[in-house]
């Protein structure tokens, strides 16, 4: 079994212990959002945080841009994943999900374990976030231009970086019948990678990983 596998699993183990939360990294104003009880029909989803060994030996997680069009989470940064479909783990519902999403299984997978379950009050999922690790495939991703408008490969280097995340200022619009009635601003955890901006529920759940990662014994 390969070391970065192995740190995971001893952090998940610690984790268990001492839980790894997102209540200190949670957006400003953001209060239920990600530690409040999901309600009764919130729909259930599973990701797949995949850190895929390159030809080189570097390590990437494959993250997704969600197309502009789509309904929750247009324009944004996200983990391959969706709904968890009746019958199905969550380990079966990520990969499936990232199958679809980005063409390709990772080669040699092997299911680390699993982060505690996350309510994103915006879509109403909640989420089973799947770890793995595996090799990359050595074909292209074949992206689903559906769900999928780019792959990102977000680089082990910084999500273990001692930095780690930054808190960046945010700004939301409040419009009602198209027209602008006010705005705010927030503070949250994000990353920035290549062109993009990471923030949201996918930022918290890649500190959490990289929190793993940087405990040790």
């Amino acid at each position: 079994m390969d070391d970065l596998t192995l740190r995971l699993q001893e952090g998940l183990g610690r984790a268990e212990l001492r839980r790894v939360r997102t209540r200190d990294r949670a957006p400003g104003l953001a209060y239920g959002r990600y530690r409040g009880p999901a309600p009764r029909d919130a729909r259930l989803a599973a990701i797949a945080a995949t850190f895929l060994r390159r030809p080189d030996g570097s390590w990437t997680v494959p993250l997704t841009l969600r197309p502009l069009t789509l309904r929750h989470h247009g324009g944004q940064v996200c983990f391959p994943g969706g709904r968890i479909e009746p019958g199905e783990t969550p380990a079966e519902a990520a990969l499936r999900e990232f199958h679809e999403e980005l063409g390709h299984l990772p080669v040699d997978a092997v299911r680390v374990g699993e982060l505690e379950p996350l309510y994103v009050f915006a879509s109403n999922n909640l989420i089973f976030p799947v770890i793995f690790t595996g090799n990359a495939p050595a074909e292209a991703w074949r992206p689903d231009p559906a769900e999928v408008d780019e792959v990102i490969e977000f680089p082990l280097d910084l999500l273990s970086s001692p930095e780690g995340p930054q808190r960046q200022s945010r700004r939301r619009e409040i419009r009602r019948d198209q027209q602008l009635v006010g705005r705010y601003d927030f503070d949250a955890v994000a990353y920035a990678v290549d062109r993009h901006r990471v923030w949201g529920a996918t930022a918290l759940l890649l500190s959490q990983l990289g929190e793993l990662l940087g405990e040790r014994g």
